[in-house]
């Protein structure tokens, strides 16, 4: 049983379910999800069918696409990163869609426990260490995660899961789930690697984040006052114009510079950059110039990408990765924050959390960000305590 699930709108969700292709890209292989059967592949193979595809090109069943964060590495040129049991991609070809109302659950609320979390201490010194590689002019910023561990007392099923998160009213505008047999993805994502509509492409980097008070309008005032969320948002901002202008030949602009974004329990900042394009870009052009997000990675990428996986020293798997629907003439990918992965069989999630780190930031309020974010996950499921 494999299927997939994105919010529509505010009434509506995408169901995607009996696949007819579906396959998890690894380094040099890919197993086939349907069959359980491994072949040999070379991922560039993959990344050739994505150069074939062309944006423009209208699809005739839906598919869906996973991008792990480590699929980055290829085209950084960083490919000695990747280990070979580790997964890369997954694509799924669903033979039925069809938009239907939110739904209802049997559940209540999630009960779920506290595994592992970081401590203030280990935090502290890998915030230390990207603050050396900014001193020394390496990079201007860094964005540094870590992973939250939850474990479920029962084995919940993935079609109650998903029921129970999409009853939710105001899930992030690219939320989506998508169970692969063993592995369940679950997102609540505010936030768009790019979208491709009639020949245009939108990108919206956010940065910025404070827990939502009483009045966010006056936070709202404080945060656009902040010289620190200033800053990190105008270098990504710059990156990823600059990240447009290679697909577009200098044609992108920024179309909304430091505009609020509210999402359950945080306000947020992001910048709307959009680009017309050839209709001979494909996807795979546009994954390469884009993905992963600047916003998850930070500046200049190929660098920071280097020095996150020295200090992290953790898979990001799906989260910071990007989730690619193709619906039609549409193709829409968002940058997988707010994201789960989910072994429902061990009973185990793994959520990740972080933030942009600059020489104007202090190691204390990174670290309560980042606890601000799992809150705001565990909020929006009505997690026991939360």
């Amino acid at each position: 049983m494999i299927f997939s699930r994105f919010k529509w709108n505010a009434e509506k969700i995408l169901e995607l379910g009996e696949p007819v292709k579906a396959f998890i890209y690894y380094r040099n292989r890919r197993e086939n999800l349907l069959t359980g059967f491994p072949e040999t592949y070379s991922i560039n193979q993959f990344t050739k069918e994505l150069d074939a595809f062309k944006l423009r090109d209208k699809v005739t069943l839906p598919r869906v696409y996973h991008f792990y964060y480590e699929f980055g590495f290829l085209e950084a040129g960083l490919s000695h990163l990747i280990q070979e049991e580790t997964p890369l991609a997954v694509m799924i070809e669903y033979k039925k869609s069809k938009k239907v109302s939110l739904p209802k659950t049997k559940m209540s609320h999630l009960p779920l426990k506290t595994l592992e979390r970081p401590n203030w201490s280990e935090y502290r010194e890998a915030f230390g260490k990207i603050q050396e590689e900014l001193l020394d002019g390496n990079c201007y910023q860094v964005n540094l995660t870590y992973p939250f561990d939850f474990e479920t007392e029962d084995v919940i099923d993935p079609r109650d899961l998903a029921d129970y998160f999409f009853s939710k009213p105001h899930l992030g505008a690219f939320a989506h789930s998508t169970y692969l047999g063993e592995e369940m993805i679950l997102s609540n994502s505010p936030e768009c690697l790019f979208q491709y509509n009639k020949g245009e492409i939108f990108t919206m980097p956010i940065k910025g984040t404070m827990k939502r008070g009483e009045s966010w309008r006056e936070q709202w005032k404080e945060m656009k006052s902040s010289l620190k969320e200033e800053g990190e948002l105008f270098m990504i901002t710059d990156l990823l114009k600059n990240d447009l202008n290679r697909l577009s030949f200098g044609k992108a602009r920024v179309r909304k510079l430091k505009a609020p974004l509210l999402v359950p329990h945080l306000l947020h900042q992001y910048s709307l950059i959009s680009a017309k394009l050839s209709p001979e870009i494909s996807v795979g052009e546009t994954m390469r110039s884009l993905f992963p997000g600047g916003s998850i990675t930070g500046a200049p990428k190929k660098r920071v990408m280097e020095i996150i996986s020295k200090t992290e020293r953790y898979n990001r798997g799906i989260y910071c990765g990007s989730t690619l629907l193709c619906y039609e003439d549409k193709k829409m990918a968002s940058i997988n924050i707010r994201t789960a992965s989910i072994a429902l069989g061990e009973r185990i999630w793994r959520y990740g959390a972080g933030g942009g780190v600059t020489l104007l930031s202090r190691p204390v309020d990174e670290f309560k960000e980042m606890e601000s974010k799992v809150v705001s996950f565990l909020t929006l499921l009505k997690v026991p305590g939360y």
